[in-house]
């Protein structure tokens, strides 16, 4: 009673209103106007921890677009403590920093521009010299802190970070603190890493079609233009005005403070306010407000952009939060689900079109209703079906909502589908998060969050059929992309800036104070490998089951021990598995729907070495549903039209994939990897894809299930009762093959620097690849790898993204480290990465040659190495629905108990020189092989030389031409 009442008393105190108390979930306010929301969950290992402001790319000034996205940028750079060596000196050449900007903002004369530009950067790296650079993420590093990240939204912006429970105290006093006097260091440099992020949307199809669309569904409205900015405000940079929004928009009544996981209420409470209670109240500024966009009649545009030619037609719909939003979600969920037993599914399962989609597009203010369909594509004809019969498809459709044609089981079939997605969603912390931020943001009521099911629950035919005729009407947007490149915007180049050099081995008092804070002490909790039981099913297939204590739904995943790489055919098998009905019983959707009733999903994939069926659902219809599986493995339903459909998808792939950027990259990739055995190139013929039949696909997935498997059962029913459920209803052959999986390709064996670059007129940026061949790998090293990883190449502390991006701006995505293989004694290798302007190619490559060739030494990170991978081992646990496969991938490995037990002395003992002998061994002096795509005519190709071997390759040569 004592303890009841002091925390009755500690609520009081903190908190002006206690606002929800539910399901584990604690909401209130700090007396500074800070919403507050702790979920308590006791099965998690970590907590995730989360910042939300009410501000996103909508409340940028109209003068200065990109301005709320650049700000997260600038969240990282510390404050007048965190990174602060001297800020009695650093604070004027911040304020000369400041007022340049302005006054180059206010210069119309470009070579006074520029020289102001060159002052500016002289500053800036003037100043650097008095700042310790990442060092928030540094510390969030040290405290064992993973998933560091930002994301600027369109009416939001979080931050968050997951970190070990021991560590609260310390994850509440560095994230309040950030929020306390920032500084907005090196805005400079970080300019041009957000230059670079432009740029590297202007070389993505999807990033352009996306702008495209949202210009024209959203006209005279902040959400038409893209988050990161117009490109005329990027190149005119005011760093007055980030001050000013932030001073206007980061305040406590519009910031909300979100922990979910491992925690206690009781405990977290008075932390919170000491910490997060120092930041001052200040009111709201008023958001603008804009006029509702009216659609009337049917309007199209145009334009040449992508792969494939696709249809988008958006309707009128609603902002998040209201009314109708729940009504809505079930009749665009009748169109097209997970399930795949919308009405759209349909004309996808049966082959009339290559795909169809519809979704929800919910902002704060506004939304839209979206139909999506791409055409069939007549392998015979060599041509797609018109827009115009596909749109007339598409309505065809949407016209049976509104009238009520459709079964009462499509219906309830949706809700429970929705119903069942949404607990398995809210097994993750950062699931939970978010669906709590997106309340705040909306200014929804939390109980929309824990009484979800029961409202969708509620809704009725009637409703849904009322909501089709309201916003699915014949007033709409048609969005018609056909094959082509998009033009692009005009690059934003690389200026002639020295970069910053900071000092190296240096923290600021607040690091060393924070260091220095108590921490909890936990004893290591080790994984027991007897929580998965394990039971032979048939002469070499085995059971694999996990308990589920969370709720009703089970996950079961059978792993047969074969795939593409002694199986081409599967690849295509599997695309015609995912549509097949069952013979004599059931068309490809009735079938879906049969399993739905059952409140069961079934997909199947594969990749080099397994072929997976996957299915979940309820655990009291568990028989059932693996019944109706396993009659459709055995006696697949697929007619002509739907192997054309697969047909035709694979034909266009081939013509197309030589202008896709990510097909292109990946061929690269591979081909730097394995030369004339890269995928692209050592695969079927075309010819033999043409030729297919059902009967020889349908052939190849039965031998596939002729192999031993794995299957792995999540669920809260009797152990037993499951074995005898799986070992009865189950697709296992008495006498299964030996399984040769996993297979470890053999990689090419450089013997010498050997560079291949790839012309590509139309890239902004530069995709570069760096490899490197390594030692057998052997789980006696396995600490040394992860700490070799850690210096070098992960995240924000990592020697790649300080080098590459931090000080010199050269990248938006970074990053380099060993890659181990999944058995034991088989090679690792080195694998980087940078995308780059065009014109930083040579120099990019510069610095990333001299890490690999001569690494950087500094000896001072090597506590916060250790105590990154210390902390790590409490947190980094297998969730309970991939605990038995994570489990099976230790032991193939060599491990017999939980790695963290060995792993554990070995990173007490660690020490730098370890780090160093591993790079000498590992890398150091080793062959590196470089692969390059980029525009030729912004590259010194002569350069290239210097590291070694250059040879120039077509694109088709990344591509069999067959």
């Amino acid at each position: 009673m004592r303890k009841f009442y002091s925390l009755v008393l500690l609520i009081i105190a903190v908190a002006s209103s206690l606002t929800v108390s539910a399901q584990g979930l604690k909401g209130f306010k700090l007396k500074n106007g800070l919403s507050v929301y702790i979920w308590e969950d006791s099965t998690k290992n970590d907590v995730f921890g989360l910042v939300g402001v009410k501000v996103g790319a909508v409340n940028d000034p109209e003068d200065l677009t990109g301005l709320a996205h650049y700000l997260e940028h600038m969240m990282f750079k510390g404050t007048q403590s965190i990174s602060a060596l001297n800020w009695e000196k650093e604070k004027p050449i911040y304020e000369q920093i400041i007022a340049k900007y302005d006054e180059m903002a206010n210069e119309t004369d470009p070579a006074k521009k520029e020289t102001i530009s060159l002052e500016i950067n002289k500053l800036t790296v003037e100043a650097a010299k008095l700042a310790a650079p990442n060092e928030f993420a540094e510390l969030t590093d040290n405290m064992g802190g993973k998933m560091l990240n930002a994301a600027t939204g369109y009416d939001e912006t979080m931050y968050y970070s997951s970190f070990p429970p021991s560590q609260l105290y310390k994850w509440l006093d560095l994230n309040s603190e950030r929020f306390i006097n920032p500084v907005f260091r090196a805005f400079q440099p970080e300019l041009e890493t957000v230059y670079e992020e432009f740029n590297r949307s202007q070389d993505m199809q999807g990033s352009l079609q996306s702008d495209f669309m949202l210009k024209h569904i959203f006209p005279g409205h902040p959400y038409s233009r893209a988050i990161l900015g117009l490109q005329e405000h990027l190149k005119k940079p005011r760093l007055g005005g980030l001050v000013d929004f932030y001073k206007s928009w980061y305040v406590p009544e519009n910031m909300v403070l979100i922990l979910v996981g491992n925690i206690k209420l009781k405990e977290a409470m008075g932390l919170i306010n000491d910490r997060f209670g120092r930041l001052n109240p200040q009111k709201s500024p008023e958001r603008k407000t804009y006029p509702e966009i009216e659609i009337k009649g049917r309007t199209e545009y145009s334009t040449k952009m992508g792969d494939f030619p696709t249809l988008r037609l958006a309707f009128k719909g609603v902002p998040k939060g209201h009314e109708d939003e729940l009504a809505l979600t079930i009749c665009v969920n009748m169109l097209s689900n997970s399930n795949r037993t919308g009405l759209l599914d349909k004309l996808s399962l049966s082959g009339d079109v290559l795909g169809a989609d519809a979704g929800l597009i919910n902002f704060k203010e506004q939304g839209r209703i979206l139909i999506v369909g791409v055409p069939y594509y007549d392998v015979n004809q060599r041509r797609f079906e018109s827009s115009k019969s596909l749109e007339k498809m598409l309505l065809q459709e949407v016209s049976k909502i509104q009238k009520g044609e459709f079964n009462e089981e499509l219906f309830n079939s949706v809700k429970a589908t929705l119903i069942r997605d949404f607990d398995l969603a809210f097994e993750s912390s950062y699931n939970k998060a978010e669906q709590i931020l997106s309340t705040f943001i909306c200014n929804e009521d939390i109980s929309h969050v824990l009484n979800y099911k029961e409202r969708l629950k509620a809704i009725s035919i009637e409703q849904v059929k009322e909501i089709a005729n309201k916003y699915l009407n014949k007033n709409y947007i048609v969005l018609n992309y056909q094959p082509g490149k998009a033009p692009k915007a005009e690059k934003l180049s690389k200026p002639k800036y020295d970069p910053i050099n900071p000092e190296r081995g240096v923290i600021s008092q607040y690091a060393e104070k924070f260091r220095k804070l108590p921490v909890r002490k936990v004893d290591p909790v080790y994984e027991k490998f007897d929580a998965v039981q394990i039971k032979q099913v048939n002469e070499r297939s085995r059971l694999f089951y996990t308990q589920n204590q969370e709720n009703a739904i089970f996950t079961l995943t059978l792993k047969y021990g074969v795939g593409t790489h002694e199986m081409p055919q599967l690849k295509y098998a599997v695309d015609l598995m995912n549509n097949a009905g069952v013979m004599g019983a059931y068309e490809p959707q009735a079938l879906k729907q049969e399993l739905n009733a059952l409140g069961a999903v079934c997909n199947f994939g594969v990749d080099d070495n397994y072929l997976y069926v996957s299915m979940s659902g309820y655990e009291e219809n568990l028989e059932a549903s693996c019944n109706l599986l396993t009659r459709q493995i055995l006696m697949p339903k697929l007619d002509e039209k739907q192997l054309n459909n697969m047909i035709g998808s694979a034909y266009q792939m081939r013509a197309i994939e030589e202008k896709n950027e990510n097909l292109l990259e990946e061929a690269l990739h591979d081909y730097l990897l394995y030369q004339n055995k890269s995928e692209y190139l050592d695969r079927m013929p075309l010819e033999d894809i043409i030729n297919l039949t059902i009967s020889s696909l349908t052939g190849e997935f039965n031998r596939a299930t002729d192999y031993e498997a794995e299957i792995h059962y999540v669920g809260s029913m009797p152990f037993n009762d499951v074995y005898d459920i799986l070992s009865k209803n189950l697709p296992l052959k008495a006498t299964e093959k030996t399984s040769n999986s996993p297979v470890v390709k053999d990689r090419v064996q450089y013997k010498e620097n050997t560079i291949y670059f790839v012309s590509d007129n139309d890239a902004l940026q530069s995709k570069i690849y760096f490899y490197v061949e390594g030692n057998p790998f052997k789980i006696e090293d396995d600490v040394y790898y992860k700490a070799f990883n850690k210096y070098f190449g992960s995240g924000f502390g990592g020697l790649v993204m300080q080098e590459v991006r931090e000080y010199r701006s050269m990248a938006y995505t970074a990053d380099g480290g060993e890659i181990t293989p999944p058995l034991a004694n088989k090679n690792a290798y080195f694998e980087g990465y940078i995308g780059t302007q065009a014109d930083k190619t040579i120099e990019a490559i510069d610095v990333f040659m001299n890490l690999l060739t001569e690494m950087p030494e500094y000896a001072d990170r090597i506590n916060g190495i250790k105590d990154y991978l210390r902390e790590g081992l409490q947190t980094a646990k297998p969730g309970f629905r991939s605990r038995s496969q994570v489990y099976e991938a230790w032991k193939r490995l060599g491990y017999t108990e939980d790695p963290a037990k060995t792993q554990l002395p070995k990173i007490q003992n660690l020490s730098f020189e370890d780090v160093v002998k591993f790079y000498q061994q590992n890398v150091k002096g080793r062959p590196v092989a470089i692969g390059i795509i980029g525009d030729p005519k912004r590259i010194n190709l002569d350069e290239l030389s210097k590291y070694g071997k250059v040879i120039r390759i077509n694109k088709n040569k990344l591509f069999s031409s067959k």
